[in-house]
């Protein structure tokens, strides 16, 4: 008899070390954290487009002083069409590159508002930050006569934590003009708008 209760005692411990080892092994396998892994999407664009640009996207020069209206007149046979849109570091500006695929060059209109309206709808558009930098791209054309695939990233762009700019947003083209609007931290900033060819560009630096 006691042979007996010495093997069922033996048999019940086994088994009951036998589901506890399997409880543990299936509790880590199916609690992996999601932080550990997941990255939402407005992250991981702050993380690619928000960094040191390449020194070909022109020459690096002292933080921009002008605060005003600016302006520049597109070509003649200008039919472009927004391919990319980046953001990135410098010493004492951030800067915001629009690369503009087929013919002539753009022109721009450009102002620091408090509010904006999308053009053509007069819908109101939604800018994180304190102000808004309005790019107007004229000499701008619908992909479908220019032929350039559109740019198809993240909308808005949101920049990285601690500069001046806070995202950039495509609003749509209208009437040959594309507007942008790049959401500032503050409403005073300075700024300065130009073009870069091969491949074109309409670069604008905003001091911090």
């Amino acid at each position: 008899m006691t042979y007996l209760r010495s093997r069922r005692t033996l048999a019940i411990s086994s088994a009951a070390i036998a589901a506890i080892a399997l409880a543990g092994c299936s509790s880590t396998e199916s609690e992996p954290t999601a932080s550990s892994t997941s990255i939402t999407a407005s992250s991981a664009s702050a993380q690619v487009k928000a960094a040191p640009l390449a020194a070909d996207e022109g020459t690096l020069t002292a933080a921009p002083t002008a605060q005003e209206t600016q302006t520049g007149t597109a070509s003649p046979d200008a039919a472009l069409t927004i391919s990319d849109i980046r953001i990135g570091i410098h010493d004492g500006f951030d800067r915001v590159v629009y690369e503009l695929g087929g013919t002539g060059t753009p022109g721009w209109s450009s102002e620091i508002v408090s509010t904006a309206n999308q053009q053509g709808s007069g819908n109101p558009l939604a800018v994180s930050g304190q102000a808004i930098l309005q790019v107007m791209i004229t000499g701008s054309s619908m992909p479908f006569s220019s032929g350039v695939e559109p740019y198809a990233g993240p909308n808005p762009i949101e920049a990285a934590p601690g500069g001046i700019v806070t995202e950039v947003r495509d609003a749509g083209i209208f009437e040959g003009t594309n507007q942008t609007l790049i959401g500032l931290a503050r409403p005073d900033a300075a700024y300065r708008v130009f073009t870069l060819s091969n491949p074109t560009r309409l670069v604008v630096d905003v001091a911090r």
